[in-house]
């Protein structure tokens, strides 16, 4: 491919894939949190092939996957089993293990072993919390690699989470509320 269209779609992939992270904490729905994810990852994907960062490539592919079959326990209204999400955090290792090519390859298996956890939980608030810790750690790993465009994006998302949290925060803590008078009866 010519240089020039790959920087063009390197541009609008950029894009695409900032504005639907930030939009993946918006949702009220855990399921449609983690639905827009899929797509943020699937363009993510495509900006670490652009830039030769296969770590952060395999890394994708695994949070895709995760994101599919945790939305097929979200659909059932069943719990997660914790066995998925160790074989998950096994993978991530071993991909990272796979992939490595500097300490560059650590900050993806970090960011996503702590991304997993939180989608793991059945409240959505903890991707909330965590999209602001993992916003800024994704925007270390896109300077390394030289994603500067993406790098605009994680502070978005930052913003984002933290308005999100906000948003939802009379809703999260009515569900805990809720729980604890029911675990009082």
């Amino acid at each position: 491919m010519p240089s020039e269209l790959v920087n063009i779609i390197y541009v609008v992939v950029s894009i695409a894939s900032i504005f639907l992270y930030i939009l993946s904490v918006q949702f009220k729905k855990k399921k449609h949190i983690l639905i827009t994810q899929i797509f943020a990852s699937l363009s993510y994907l495509i900006i670490y092939v652009i830039k030769g960062a296969w770590a952060g490539v395999a890394v994708e592919v695994l949070e895709e996957t995760k994101d599919v079959i945790f939305i097929g326990y979200e659909n059932k209204k069943k719990k997660i089993p914790l066995l998925i999400l160790i074989l998950f955090i096994i993978s991530l290792f071993v991909v990272t293990f796979i992939f490595y090519d500097g300490y560059g390859s650590i900050l993806p298996l970090v960011i996503n072993i702590i991304l997993f956890v939180s989608t793991y939980f059945k409240n959505p608030k903890w991707i909330r919390y965590v999209m602001v810790l993992c916003g800024f750690l994704w925007g270390c790993y896109n300077l390394y690699v030289g994603a500067y465009i993406i790098l605009i994006g994680n502070a978005l998302e930052i913003v984002s989470a933290f308005i999100s949290i906000y948003r939802f925060k009379d809703i999260d803590n009515k569900k805990v509320t809720k729980k604890r008078k029911a675990t009082k009866k």
